[in-house]
């Protein structure tokens, strides 16, 4: 176990900041704990490529700020949608092997965005896209670890398809972080900045972040800084000792880096900006739901696992140069302009001591395993602002383009037979995406009607290499575009209520390994073609509703109705598994899908300071297949809400809130299919949490959670679909009990 002496004083030395120490203007204070209750204060861009208040966006969009985060407590992405019905993060317990199995080595594997996840929701970071997921054999590198949330100034969830305003990846929604700027950090004296301290009992991480910023004159600086050491995460389960019996967590000790620097030069309208992110996580895992007698074929045992060990590792690299121009001369009224280079790598090793049963030699076995996207890329926008007649407009127009060298390989020692190592799922490929797009936001009728058209272009290239690890495989180039258009509409009944719609169309690129994967092992008797006709998964997507916003209350429905076409997978498309004639695996355009559902929301807000919150979320879809009856989509969540009380003094020293959040039980006709059996539905849970914060001063704030106050055994679905119920491990995935959260600010 590590040490937590250091922390521990860490965390006591912050606490100990005397009061006397430089402060905020306390009506700050007080303006941001307001803003918490109050969406109406946040500007969004992801809907519409405009700003806009966001209950003036015709979509549904969520605003999740630092100061949310912060009082949440959020320590990753699966927090941060704790509390946000209708979109979730899978993320299952750490229980895979050297060779076969997967379970959990993603982590948080990515977004879910009304059912719909992978590499189909598009997650960008100050504008640029993150790297995707992969699934391989036994790698899974999932898209939850690219970002440290406690470096990010918002977030903006949009619910429905994006690529008409960004492009592939937008099929079932966007997310979109942004991170700080030296301006959020600099006090009155043009120097600012925060250290804070914190401590989670569900998996015991330690996190320490400090930032600083300054200005002299037109320029401006910042960095800052997050560590974070944590173990496994707790569950409800009993059973310990080793083998595939084990429903105790895997022993894990994991930590992770992110760094944030920016320089600013500002000067009147112009601002040109050169940022610096780099972040690394790593966790060690000891797998002992892997040792044990292992049973190759038969009834006996083929070899015995004494030891397996697996150092995952994750690491993101970004700089960026952007120019922006905010003011009004001639035609625009403002303009950006960025270039970037990203690097993402996941790592994932793992060593299987073995022992070998009988007199045959078992040697010990290593498995290595790369997926790494090297990113060059552009973007330039612009908006002008202008009227024609009574007729306003925000026109936004731009595009960007991207080139990426993804590559992958599968290295070790002991190969399975039939196999050589190292090798690769799909040779290096050169994979450029690029699109233009125009946007406008029209108001008529002295802003009682407002129309949002926008149309996006966009085309693809996939060109394989020459790939000296498959020196007897060609790969296929691919090009293709995509056409992609949207229209929103809001209407004012009166200026507290308002209609809203949204039609919009997406796609998803194919990626380099659906188009070229090859990966054969003939003494198995199968192999895997490449599809150069692969093409573009699309969706369709309806949504309508009516809000209501007041001083106090604001309330939302909405009803939305999506098809997804074309959805690649994976099917046998001849052969007979022999050596002599392979089984052959290829990716193809074979499912559709339908999803339909409703969601609300509503807050209140009183003079006094007490508030409330609700919202609920329900959704269902099938599978259409070609002549075959649909199958439900096992993907979606099932029905939840989330209710809760809170209490804001009025100066903002102080504030509590009480969350309940309740899930249903997958009904058993939404997952006939999914399972080879009977799929296992966790029961209905309700969970309620408890958070707090005091500002002891201007400068230094307490918070404090307890989650799932009444010890509660649950466990969500997206981190047990696909689980057998027959299967005697399903206590494996149970959540943590009760357990406590505290962090400790200073800002000065």
């Amino acid at each position: 176990m590590r040490d937590h002496t250091f922390r521990i004083a860490l965390l006591l030395s912050v606490s100990a900041m005397p009061a006397t120490l430089h402060a905020e203007d306390a009506a700050a204070a007080t303006e941001d704990t307001a803003s918490e209750a109050d969406d109406r204060d946040h500007i969004v861009v992801t809907a519409t490529r405009t700003p806009i208040a966001i209950e003036d966006a015709p979509a549904t969009v969520t605003v999740i700020d630092s100061e949310e985060i912060a009082d949440n407590l959020v320590t990753d992405i699966k927090d941060l949608v704790r509390y946000e019905p209708g979109v979730s993060v899978r993320r299952a317990p750490a229980r895979f092997g050297a060779t076969l199995g997967t379970t959990g080595r993603a982590g948080n594997e990515g977004f879910v965005i009304r059912g719909i996840g992978g590499n189909r929701v598009l997650i960008q970071v100050d504008g640029i896209r993150t790297p995707q997921g992969f699934t391989f054999g036994a790698q899974d590198a999932g898209r939850g670890g690219y970002t440290d949330v406690s470096l990010v100034k918002s977030v903006e969830i949009l619910r429905g398809p994006a690529s008409a305003l960004y492009g592939s990846d937008g099929l079932a929604g966007a997310v979109s972080f942004t991170t700080s700027d030296p301006v959020d950090l600099i006090g009155s004296d043009a120097f600012g900045g925060f250290a804070s301290a914190s401590y989670a009992s569900a998996d015991e991480e330690f996190s320490e972040t400090v930032a600083l910023a300054g200005q002299s004159g037109a320029f401006s600086a910042m960095v800052a800084y997050t560590r974070r050491d944590f173990h496994e995460l707790e569950n409800k389960a009993t059973v310990s000792g080793i083998g595939e019996t084990r429903t105790l967590p895997n022993p894990q000790d994991g930590d992770s880096s992110a760094v944030l620097g920016k320089l600013v030069w500002e000067e009147g309208p112009h601002r040109v900006r050169l940022t610096g992110e780099y972040l690394e996580s790593a966790v060690f895992t000891d797998v002992l739901t892997g040792q044990g007698p292992q049973f190759l074929f038969g009834p006996s045992p083929s070899w015995i696992v004494d030891d397996l060990i697996a150092d995952d590792k994750t690491r993101r690299t970004r700089v960026s140069l952007d120019w922006t121009y905010s003011g009004s001369s001639g035609a625009i009224d403002y303009a950006h302009v960025a270039a970037y280079y990203q690097d993402g790598k996941d790592t994932q090793f793992a060593l299987e001591e073995r022992s070998p049963v009988g007199a045959t030699p078992r040697p010990d076995r290593e498995r290595l395993n790369t997926f790494e996207n090297e990113v060059y890329g552009g973007v330039a926008e612009a908006r002008s602002v202008f009227s024609t007649g009574p007729i306003d407009h925000v026109l936004a127009f731009g595009g960007d383009v991207s080139f990426t060298r993804q590559e992958g390989i599968r290295d070790g020692t002991e190969p399975p037979a039939g196999e050589v190592f190292p090798t690769s799922a799909f040779p290096a490929t050169d994979f450029t995406l690029g699109g233009v797009f125009l946007a406008d936001e029209i108001t008529l009728f002295d802003g009682r009607l407002t129309i949002f058209p926008a149309l996006r272009f966009d085309f693809y290239d996939l060109t394989p290499t020459n790939d000296p690890l498959l020196p007897s495989f060609t790969g296929s180039k691919q090009s293709d575009n995509r056409l992609s258009p949207k229209l929103g509409v809001t209407l004012k009944l009166t200026d507290d209520v308002m209609l809203f719609g949204n039609y919009a169309q997406g796609f998803r690129a194919p990626t380099p390994s659906q188009v070229n994967n090859f990966f054969e092992n003939l003494a198995y008797g199968y192999t895997s073609l490449p599809n150069p006709d692969l093409g573009p998964e699309t969706s369709e997507s309806w949504e309508g509703g009516i809000r209501f916003t007041s001083d106090a209350v604001s309330l939302q429905v909405v009803g939305f109705k999506a098809d997804y076409d074309d959805f690649i997978s994976q099917q046998i498309v001849g052969g007979s598994f022999t050596p002599s004639d392979p089984a052959q695996y290829q990716y193809v355009n074979f499912d559709s899908v339908e999803i339909e559902g409703i969601e609300a929301k509503a807050s209140f807000r009183a003079d006094n300071g007490l508030t409330g919150r609700f919202a609920i979320a329900y959704a269902d879809g099938d599978i259409l297949s070609p002549g075959e009856a649909p199958v439900p989509l096992d993907t979606i969540d099932p029905l939840n809400l989330v209710a809760g009380v809170g209490y804001r003094h009025p100066d903002g020293r102080f504030g509590v809130d009480i969350i309940a959040t309740h899930h249903a039980r997958k009904e058993r006709e939404e997952t006939v299919g999914a399972c080879s059996d009977d799929c296992f539905r966790p029961d209905a849970f309700t969970i309620l949490d408890m958070t707090a914060f005091v500002a002891v001063t201007d400068a230094l704030k307490v918070r404090a959670g307890l989650f799932n106050l009444t010890d509660e055994t649950y466990a969500y679905w997206q981190d047990v679909r696909g689980l057998s119920a027959t299967s005697t491990i399903t206590d494996a995935f149970t959540r943590p009990g009760r357990n406590a959260s505290v962090s400790l600010s200073y800002s000065f």
